[in-house]
C-alpha cells in the first residue's frame, strides 16, 4: 500500500463505533466497535496512566503478540489495529513496541501520533507524527537509533501513541520474534529475545497472542512453549493460526486438528486468520479488501470452510480479544484499585516532602527564606543541645573524642608516680633527686619543703603534655560541628544550591571565628588557670589517705617506714594528679563544647538572619531563591499523575459497579 493509500484508508469517513457511516464504517479497525461499547472508558483511563509512565507500578491490562521470527506477527497486529507496522524478511521487530491507541469521538479530528524512545546513548527522543503513513518509517528509524546493527535486539521499548477517529481504544505490545540465529549474534540472539518476551508475558495482566503459521510444525514453535511457561493454565493465551493458504496439500487435516484444539490444546483455543500476503501488499490490497478476501477464503476453502465461524477470521479474533480483555480488567480491577490507592498515598507523601512552590513576590520570598533560615537555626540548636532522638546528634558524634581525651590525660601521668612502692624499695628518678638537692636551703634533713617540687613536676611533666591533645580535641569537635551544620543546611536548603552555598560559606566563617575564641580560651584561660596548683583540703587529704591505705595493705597490713622527701613528693604528686585528672577530663570538654556548641549555635542564628536584614546583601540573597527546574517539574508531574489516578479510581469504581450489577 502506498503512503497516500494508507492515509486515505486510515482517515476514512467513519463516524464512530455507533455512527452511521454506511459501507465506509467497515474501514474501521476490526476491534473498535465492540471494544468501545464495553470498556472503552476504563481502557482510555489505563492508557492515560500508561502515558504518565505508571505501567511499571500498576498492573495495566495489555495485549502482547509473540511468535517465532517472520511468522506474520506484525500482520496480525496490523489487521487488528489498522496501523501498519514494518514488514520484511529476517529480524524486522528488534525491540518491544508499545502501541497505545485512543479513539477520538470527533469524526473530523485529524489523526495524530507521537513516538518516543531512548537511543543507544540513553538520550530521550520524542517525535510528532502527522499521518499514519509516517509510522512505518518512524518505527524503523527508532529501531536503527536504539541498536548498533540490523541483527541486534534492544531491551528498551518504543512507545507509539496514536489518536484519531478511526483508531480503536487499545494497547498492544509487538515483541521481537524469536530468532534462532543471526549472522552477528549467533545462537545467543535466541536467548536475548526469549528473555525480552518473558519479561512481558510473565505479567499476569498481559493477554498473550501466540502467532503460529499453519504450515509450520506446531510442536517446534518456541513462542508457544514460552507462553505455556508464563501461563501454564492457559488462562490468558490465545493461539493465532496464520497463513492458511500456504498449507501443503495433504496436511489440511492435521491443521484442522490444531484449529479444533485437538493437538496441543489451549484452554482458550485457536483462531485462524488470513492476513494480507506479500503478493496482496504488492498489489495494493487495502485492509478492508483483505477482510473481504479473508471471508471469501474461509467460505470457499475445501477444508477450512468446515471450521465454525467462532474459530476463523480477524473479526472473530477481535471479538475474542475484546471479551478476554474485558475479563482481564474485571479480574484485576480490585488489585488495580488497591495499587492506585497505595500509589496516591506514595505520591502525596512525596508532594509533602517537596513542600510548597517558591513564591514570586519579594515579600513572599522574604517570608519563605525567613522560615527556612528559622528551621536551619532550630535544627542547629537541637543538634547542639544533645536531646534524645535528635536527627543530627552532635553529642553522640563527639562522645568518642572526649572519651579518648580522658584516656590521653591519664596516659600523661609520669610513669614513676603510679608505682606505689614503699620508700625503702623505691629509687626516685634522677630529676626528683636533683630537684630536692637543688632547691634545698637551710632546711634540716627530711624537713625540706616538697610543695615547690610537686608544683614544678606537675606543670612540666604533666600539664604541658595536655596542650596538644586538648588542641586536637578542639579541632575534632570543630570538624564534627561543621559536618553537621552542612548536613542541616543540605536538608533545609538542598534544593536551592546558590543559597546552600551562601549559608555554608557563612557558617564556615562563623565556626572559624568561634574556633579561634575556643583556642584562646584553652591556652589563655584554662591552662593558665590549671597552672595554679589548687585543691580543696578535704579532696586532697582524701586522696592522700587512700594512697597511704593502699601502701599499708601492700606492706602486709604493717605501717610502712616514715617516707623520705622523695616518697612524700611521689605521694603528693599522685594525690594531686588524681584531683587534676578528674577536673581536666571535664573542664577541657566543657570549655570546648561551650564554644563549639553553644556559641556556634548562637552566632549562626544571628548571622543567618542577618542575611535578610542587611540591606546590601538582602537583595542579592533574595534573588538566589529560585526553585530548581527539576523540582518544579516533578511537583507538576506528581499533581498530574495524582489527578489521573483520581480519575482512574472514579472510572474503575463505576466499571466495577457496572459488572457487578
Amino acid at each position: 500500500m502506498s503512503e497516500a493509500d494508507n492515509a486515505s484508508h486510515m482517515n476514512g469517513s467513519a463516524v464512530g463505533p455507533d455512527g452511521d457511516g454506511g459501507d465506509q464504517h467497515d474501514e474501521l479497525p476490526a476491534l473498535s466497535s465492540a471494544f468501545r461499547q464495553r470498556i472503552r472508558p476504563v481502557l482510555n483511563r489505563i492508557d492515560e496512566l500508561r502515558s504518565h509512565g505508571l505501567q511499571s507500578d500498576l498492573k495495566l491490562p495489555m495485549v502482547a503478540v509473540v511468535g517465532d521470527q517472520s511468522v506474520g506477527k506484525s500482520s496480525v497486529l496490523e489487521a487488528i489495529s489498522g496501523v501498519e507496522f514494518p514488514r520484511g524478511t529476517g529480524m524486522v521487530t528488534r525491540c518491544a513496541l508499545q502501541l497505545s491507541m485512543q479513539w477520538n469521538a470527533d469524526p473530523e479530528a485529524p489523526w495524530h501520533g507521537r513516538i518516543s524512545y531512548k537511543d543507544v546513548n540513553g538520550h530521550k527522543v520524542d517525535k510528532e507524527l502527522n499521518s499514519p503513513g509516517e509510522v512505518d518509517g518512524a518505527v524503523r528509524e527508532a529501531q536503527q537509533r536504539m541498536t548498533h546493527g540490523d541483527n541486534e535486539i534492544s531491551s528498551e521499548q518504543i512507545d507509539l501513541a496514536i489518536k484519531g477517529p478511526d483508531v480503536p481504544d487499545l494497547t498492544l505490545i509487538d515483541l521481537p520474534g524469536i530468532a534462532r540465529y543471526s549472522a552477528t549474534g549467533g545462537s545467543g540472539i535466541a536467548q536475548i529475545t526469549k528473555s525480552l518476551i518473558a519479561k512481558y508475558v510473565s505479567q499476569p495482566q498481559v493477554l498473550i497472542l501466540v502467532v503460529v503459521p499453519c504450515h509450520q510444525d506446531i510442536e517446534t514453535v518456541e513462542a508457544l512453549s514460552l507462553a505455556k511457561e508464563a501461563d501454564p493454565q492457559g488462562e490468558r493465551t490465545i493461539g493465532v493460526l496464520t497463513c492458511p493458504d500456504m498449507v501443503n496439500k495433504g496436511a489440511e487435516q492435521e491443521t484442522l486438528k490444531i484449529a479444533n484444539n485437538e493437538k496441543i490444546p489451549l484452554k482458550k483455543g485457536y483462531v485462524m486468520v488470513k492476513c494480507r500476503s506479500p503478493e496482496e501488499l504488492n498489489n495494493g490490497v487495502t485492509l478492508t479488501e483483505s477482510v473481504a478476501n479473508e471471508a471469501a477464503f474461509f467460505k470457499t476453502h475445501r477444508h477450512f470452510s468446515q471450521l465454525p465461524e467462532q474459530s476463523v477470521g480477524i473479526r472473530t479474533l477481535a471479538d475474542k480479544l475484546t471479551e478476554e480483555l474485558f475479563e482481564s480488567v474485571k479480574r484485576n480491577i480490585s488489585t488495580l484499585q488497591n495499587d492506585i490507592l497505595e500509589m496516591r498515598k506514595k505520591f502525596q507523601e512525596e508532594l509533602q516532602r517537596l513542600g510548597q512552590p517558591v513564591a514570586e513576590t519579594k515579600d513572599e520570598k522574604r517570608r519563605y527564606l525567613f522560615e527556612m533560615l528559622s528551621n536551619f537555626n532550630k535544627d542547629v540548636a537541637i543538634a547542639t543541645q544533645g536531646e534524645m532522638n535528635a536527627r543530627f546528634h552532635l553529642y553522640a558524634k563527639c562522645r568518642k573524642h572526649w572519651t579518648e581525651l580522658g584516656k590521653q590525660i591519664h596516659r600523661a601521668w609520669p610513669g614513676w608516680v603510679t608505682r606505689g612502692h614503699i620508700s625503702h624499695y623505691w629509687q626516685p628518678p634522677e630529676q626528683v633527686t636533683r630537684l630536692i638537692t637543688d632547691l634545698r636551703g637551710r632546711e634540716l634533713a627530711s624537713y625540706d619543703h616538697v610543695f615547690p617540687i610537686i608544683e614544678r613536676i606537675y606543670k612540666e611533666e604533666f600539664l604541658n603534655k595536655l596542650k596538644q591533645p586538648a588542641e586536637q580535641f578542639l579541632e575534632q569537635v570543630s570538624d564534627e560541628v561543621t559536618d553537621v551544620v552542612h548536613l542541616i543546611a543540605q536538608k533545609v536548603f538542598g534544593d536551592f544550591q546558590d543559597i546552600f552555598e551562601v549559608v555554608t560559606e557563612t557558617s564556615n566563617e562563623e565556626i572559624a571565628k568561634v574556633l579561634e575564641l575556643a583556642r584562646a580560651d584553652l591556652s589563655g584561660r584554662l591552662f593558665l588557670q590549671e597552672a595554679r596548683v589548687f585543691s580543696q583540703d578535704s579532696q586532697f587529704q582524701e586522696r592522700i589517705a587512700k594512697i597511704e591505705e593502699d601502701l599499708y595493705k601492700d606492706n602486709g597490713n604493717q605501717q610502712p617506714p616514715i617516707p623520705d622527701s622523695a616518697e612524700r613528693i611521689r605521694r603528693g604528686l599522685d594525690a594531686y594528679l588524681r584531683v587534676a585528672t578528674e577536673r581536666l577530663s571535664d573542664t577541657i570538654p566543657q570549655s570546648v563544647l561551650y564554644f563549639m556548641f553553644d556559641v556556634v549555635s548562637k552566632q549562626l542564628g544571628n548571622r543567618a538572619l542577618d542575611l535578610l536584614s542587611e540591606s546590601e546583601s538582602a537583595e542579592t540573597f533574595l534573588s538566589l531563591l529560585r526553585e530548581p527546574r527539576h523540582k518544579t517539574a516533578r511537583r507538576k508531574q506528581l499533581k498530574e499523575m495524582m489527578e489521573q489516578l483520581r480519575l482512574a479510581q472514579r472510572d474503575f469504581n463505576k466499571f466495577r459497579l457496572d459488572v457487578q450489577a
